[in-house]
C-alpha cells in the first residue's frame, strides 16, 4: 500500500512520521485491499487539522479531524477512518449474506415442490 504523508505550514519530523505509520497499520490490518493512503497535516494558529484519504478496490474514504494537539488530531482522524471502513465492510458482508439466504430459500422451496 502506498502511504503519502504531506504537510501544510509545518515540517513533519521522523518521530511524527513513525507515529502516523503506526496508526495507519491499524487501518491496513482491517482491510487488505487498500491501494493508497494520503495523510495531510495542516497547522493554523493553535489548531491542527488532519485529513486522511483512503483509496482501495471500489472504495474511497475521507476523514477529517481538528484539535489543538497534533497527536490527538491524528488519532481522531484514524479512528474516524476505521469507523467508516468498518461500516463499509459490514455493509458489504450484510449484502452478501442476503444473497446466500435467498439461495437457501429457493432451494428449500424447490425441494418442497
Amino acid at each position: 500500500m502506498e502511504k503519502i504523508i504531506a504537510a501544510r505550514h509545518m515540517v513533519v519530523s521522523d518521530q511524527l512520521k513513525e507515529f502516523i505509520l503506526h496508526e495507519l497499520t491499524k487501518i491496513e490490518e482491517d482491510y487488505r485491499k487498500l491501494t493508497s493512503v494520503r495523510v495531510v497535516l495542516d497547522s493554523q494558529r493553535n489548531w491542527h487539522t488532519t485529513e486522511i484519504i483512503l483509496h482501495g478496490k471500489n472504495i474511497v474514504i475521507e476523514a477529517n479531524a481538528k484539535s489543538k494537539e497534533l497527536h490527538s488530531s491524528i488519532t481522531n482522524a484514524t479512528a474516524k477512518t476505521r469507523k467508516q471502513l468498518k461500516r463499509h465492510l459490514d455493509k458489504i458482508r450484510s449484502h452478501h449474506s442476503h444473497k446466500s439466504v435467498k439461495k437457501e430459500l429457493v432451494t428449500e422451496l424447490e425441494s418442497v415442490d
